[in-house]
Parts: structure tokens; sequence; C-alpha cells
């Protein structure tokens, strides 16, 4: 009988306290790989990585009292109570190096997916205004934009149901594909399935001006001069950055 993912978890894991780091030794790095939004039952891999020749390593679920001492976590199948936050320092003699920065490991697919869309639209000329909106049909308070490509969300606790993500003046770095997601600020790390993709156009802005041609009513002297005024199209507007 193969063990569960949770015994495969609890390897190498121990209950007790984590030494006091200290010392002047650099902190390590902690990733999760292929990412830290994992999908449910899907496999994760936490690496800590530090400087060379490191004695022994410690990984640890913070809110837990569990650690192991090794650099690398593998998750076979990911489960909601492995969500969490995590950290990790290694031991180099009789000293600890300061803790990694925390790496958020977040369970998706646990609820249904939300709508994402684009308003105007999904294309928009450069220098352009542009506001992605996440919507769900419950009652979450949080909401996550991703662009994929990016290394972490656009995160936004704006109202109930759905969420506003204005982008102002976007560039050419701003196409890209979008996925939104919703949660509930008391399950912070228990995310829905990703929304559709949104694919965002951004396109040049034309040189060409338009002429137009405007008829005014000169009061003073009661005469009526044409004048020829050009003008650059106006851009729609719209609110806030990314």
């Amino acid at each position: 009988m193969s063990p569960s993912p949770t015994t495969l978890f609890c390897l190498g894991l121990c209950l007790g306290h984590v030494p006091a780091q200290r010392g002047p030794l650099p902190k390590p790095s902690l990733q999760a790989l292929p990412s830290s939004l994992v999908p449910l039952e899907k496999p994760v891999t936490l690496r800590c990585q530090g400087p060379p020749g490191v004695d022994l390593y410690r990984l640890e679920k913070l809110s837990s009292s569990r650690y192991q001492d090794q650099a690398v976590l593998f998750i076979p199948a990911m489960k909601r109570h492995l969500a969490g936050r995590y950290r990790c320092s290694y031991q180099n003699g009789s000293l600890w190096s300061p803790p990694s920065d925390q790496l958020e490991l977040v369970a998706t697919g646990v609820f249904a997916k939300p709508s994402l869309s684009a308003q105007p639209g999904p294309a928009v000329s450069s220098g352009g205004d542009v506001t992605l909106q996440c919507q769900t049909r419950y009652g979450f308070d949080q909401f996550a934009l991703y662009k994929e490509g990016d290394p972490a969300p656009y995160k936004n606790p704006e109202r109930w149901y759905r969420a506003s993500f204005p982008i102002i003046t976007v560039t050419a770095a701003h196409s890209g594909t979008y996925r939104c997601y919703s949660f509930s600020s008391g399950d912070p790390y228990l995310w829905s399935a990703p929304s559709d993709p949104l694919e965002l156009m951004v396109t040049e802005f034309s040189e060409a001006t338009t002429e137009l041609t405007v008829s005014l009513t000169n009061k003073v002297f009661t005469t009526e001069t044409s004048r020829s005024i050009t003008a650059s199209p106006k851009e729609p507007g719209s609110p806030a950055g990314e």
C-alpha cells in the first residue's frame, strides 16, 4: 500500500522548535516549482537554495510545528492542508542563517472559476486606459489578477462578488494573457480555479491626425468664419495603474 500524500509530506518532518537564527550569514532563497499556485492534486516542489558548503537545511511550514531538515520538499499531490506560508534557513557550523523570504503556497481549483472581462474592450491603443474586471457569483471578498509570465499577482480586496483592476496609460508591455482568481480573506491560501484567459491586445498609436472642419461664428463681428482645425484622436479614458 503506497503512502498517502500527507504521509509523504510528514517524512522527514518532526515536532519541535526551530533554532533561533543568528550570525552574519546571507539568507537563502525559497521557490516553488513549477509555480506557487498549485491546482489540487497536482505536484509541486519546494526548493531552498543557500551558498555552497551548507551543513544543514531546514524547511518549515509556518503556523505549524512541522519542519524538515532537507533543502527540497516534493509534494506529489496538492491538498488543502498543505497550502500556507513556508520559509527555510540553513546552518553552517554553529551558526544559523536568517530565514528566507516567506513563500505563499496556494491551492487553486478549490472553488468554481470567476469570469474576467475588459472595459471598454480587450483591444486598446498604446497610451489609452483599460479596466479588467473579475466577477464571481459567490460572496468572496478577495481577488487576484495574474498576467502570464509575471512572477506575482495583482491583489485587490475591493468588494464582494467583483473587483476592478484599472490600467492607466497602457504600453506594449501590458499585452498578454490574463486570468483572475477569487478567494476569501478567511482562507487566503485556498483559491478558486482560474478564470478563462483574457487576451489583452495593445496596438501602437497612429501618428496620423484627423482633419476636422469646424464652422465657428464670430459673435463680435456677426461674421461666420470657417476654420480648419487639426486634432489628434482622443484616447478613451479610464482608471488607476497596475
